[in-house]
């Protein structure tokens, strides 16, 4: 069995004779075993200038890691923020810990046949059952472990799992592996490549994730055993450091290329460990400060360590503006290339490798250039992790009530809610209980403004007694009965305003952040396109409710079929140009930019 070993702060991080680079003291305990422990300012300097040198102390841009904020910010010295721990931002890549086997957040949770053992240790052989992987047999993948380590084999090449992507009990899991090659020490590659086998929580089921990543036109394998990291380099789009690391680690220390054409990220060093949610990514022995951590929104943190706590030597989100304040939120929610080689898939100035960070003097939209996945009117999302640029697609940050930040609707310190909605808001002096299904969360903002101006801060604040009041302002402007509770969600205002607009491998749903009540029309003016979703059709006229004797067609990748056409010309006549109960003007007739929508299992989606 075994044994959790938990050493003081001042001793972990202290020893002067710890070179740099040296191996940290690791704990695997959960977290109830745990605490945050109190921190030895002297002792974490002078192992920041053994790891980093002297100029640790001074530029300013040095990271520290969660576990060492924690110390002080565990409710003994400052607010407590430990419940970061158990968000998406720090459970989305995880060490593969035997130990932590099928528990959601953790550790691997792929099981097809709910058996109630994973996958990778029953062996499961996509060659032996029917799946996604059909057409690649006899060279599907299998899954399998052995010594503590959990392994993906495609042809002739059996790979080591370094670390899983997702696996949350509501989402998706990814695999990133690395690579047996002939000519680098320890006969593995130096980057980590994300294999194609996709595990979707909600669905037990799989995926394929960019299949031609790993297999040619002929459904057969690139690579194959001998090869050389040279040539295992050629798969740049499944390279995770060249794509997606930037999105998936606190702080980029380091990104160049070797001299084979690997991409080789550097991580900064978790002074405090705690895995499975920190490991050594970049192989130097050191684990690194892997997921979104403390940093990643409120910049590095040496400088503030070091200076006592002092708060101006920090970023704090809620002090900052409005476009400030998302474009923290923006660096990773958002679908982009870099600059200006557009070599890395978030924002970043790839020819000098120059980060965006919190607090940077330079905005955001410097360090990118679009790439969004839209549907064909170019506004509404089609594509993931493009939150952001809905946002200012809408007219919400400049909104003439309030203009508002991400940080308005969520907690990144996590929350008991669903997409890490806040619990509770203050609005001109009114603390308020809000929740999406009860359409508090919307009309603590909007009580006392527009179609809502009737509506007080304290009656949204005692909902439970004015529950007929509140129905009768929002029908009237809905149209509709008032029942947001209900399963259907009548009347509830994210069924109009954040309609699903897509899935992605039917792991997650894709809401619109442009909080456009998306028209029948668009459904018609695209139809050469393919069409797109309305607001009306997704949300309940098309999956939910058979208002015109048409049916129901739950299949919302597809916009084109006669039923779609037929749906968005009944819905068209309330919802539409000439509309009986709002009035809207044509879709453009030219779309801007957007992307067609790709099948269940080639899910390109990343």
């Amino acid at each position: 069995m075994r044994k959790f070993l938990f050493i003081p702060a001042a001793l972990l991080i202290a020893g002067s004779a710890m070179a740099a680079g040296a191996n940290l003291v690791r704990s695997h305990g959960p977290r109830s075993l745990t605490p945050s422990p109190a921190l030895d300012i002297a002792a974490v300097k002078a192992r920041l200038t053994a790891i980093y040198g002297v100029s640790a102390l001074t530029t300013g841009n040095t990271y520290v890691g969660s576990e060492v904020c924690l110390g002080c910010h565990n409710g003994h010295l400052a607010s407590d923020k430990s419940s970061w721990r158990d968000t998406k931002h720090n459970q989305a890549l995880r060490k593969p810990m035997v130990e932590y086997t099928l528990i959601a957040g953790k550790g691997v949770v792929a099981d097809y046949d709910q058996n109630h053992l994973d996958d990778f240790q029953q062996g499961l052989d996509f060659n032996a059952i029917s799946s996604k992987f059909d057409k690649y047999k006899p060279n599907a993948p299998k899954l399998s472990f052995a010594g503590g380590t959990y392994f993906v084999t495609i042809g002739t090449l059996t790979m080591p799992v370094m670390f899983t992507q997702g696996g949350t009990g509501d989402w998706k899991q990814r695999y990133g592996l690395h690579v047996p090659v002939t000519d680098l020490p320890g006969g593995l590659s130096a980057d980590i490549y994300m294999s194609p086998v996709q595990y979707n929580d909600k669905t037990h089921g799989y995926v394929a994730y960019n299949p031609g990543n790993w297999y040619d036109a002929a459904n057969q394998p690139k690579y194959t055993a001998g090869m050389t990291s040279s040539q295992i380099a050629a798969n740049t789009g499944a390279s995770y450091s060249k794509n997606c690391i930037g999105c998936h680690a606190t702080g980029v220390r380091k990104m160049r290329q070797t001299a084979t054409g690997e991409w080789l990220y550097s991580g900064w060093v978790a002074l405090l460990e705690q895995e499975p949610s920190t490991f050594d990514y970049d192989g130097d022995g050191n684990n690194d400060l892997v997921n979104v951590g403390c940093e990643a929104c409120h910049g590095p943190g040496g400088n503030h360590l070091m200076a006592g706590g002092d708060p101006a030597k920090i970023v704090n989100p809620a002090k900052l503006d409005y476009q400030a304040a998302n474009e923290i939120c923006g660096h990773c929610h958002i679908r982009v290339v870099s600059v200006p080689n557009g070599t890395h898939e978030w924002p970043v100035k790839d020819d000098t490798e120059t980060e965006w960070v919190p607090g940077s003097t330079e905005p955001l939209k410097n360090f990118y250039e679009d790439e969004p996945g839209l549907w064909p009117d170019g506004k509404t999302s089609l594509k993931h992790h493009q939150q952001f640029q809905d946002l200012y697609r809408s007219p919400k940050p400049t909104f003439a009530y309030h203009h508002v930040k991400c940080i308005d609707c969520h907690d990144s310190h996590g929350s008991e809610r669903e997409h890490m909605v806040v619990e509770s808001t203050v609005q001109e002096g009114v603390e308020i209980t809000t929740d999406v299904d009860n359409n508090t969360l919307c009309l603590a903002c909007h009580a006392k403004y527009g179609p809502f101006a009737s509506l007080t801060k304290d009656d949204i604040a005692h909902y439970g007694d004015n529950v007929p009041e509140i129905g009768a302002v929002v029908s009237a402007h809905a149209y509709h009965p008032y029942g947001p509770e209900r399963s259907m969600g009548l009347g509830r205002c994210t069924k109009c305003h954040m309609a699903t607009t897509a899935t992605s491998g039917v792991a997650y749903d894709i809401h619109s952040h442009t909080f456009e009540a998306i028209p029948p029309t668009k459904t018609l003016t695209f139809q050469a396109q393919g069409g797109m979703p309305s607001a009306c059709a997704v949300s309940c006229h098309a999956t939910k409710v058979n208002s015109f004797g048409l049916g129901l067609d739950p299949d919302i990748a597809v916009w084109n079929a006669q039923f779609d056409k037929d749906t968005a010309t009944a819905l068209q006549k309330y919802y539409g140009p000439e509309g009986l109960w709002w009035q809207t003007e044509a879709a453009p007739p030219v779309p801007l930019r957007w992307m067609p929508s790709s099948n269940d299992d080639e899910d390109n989606d990343s």
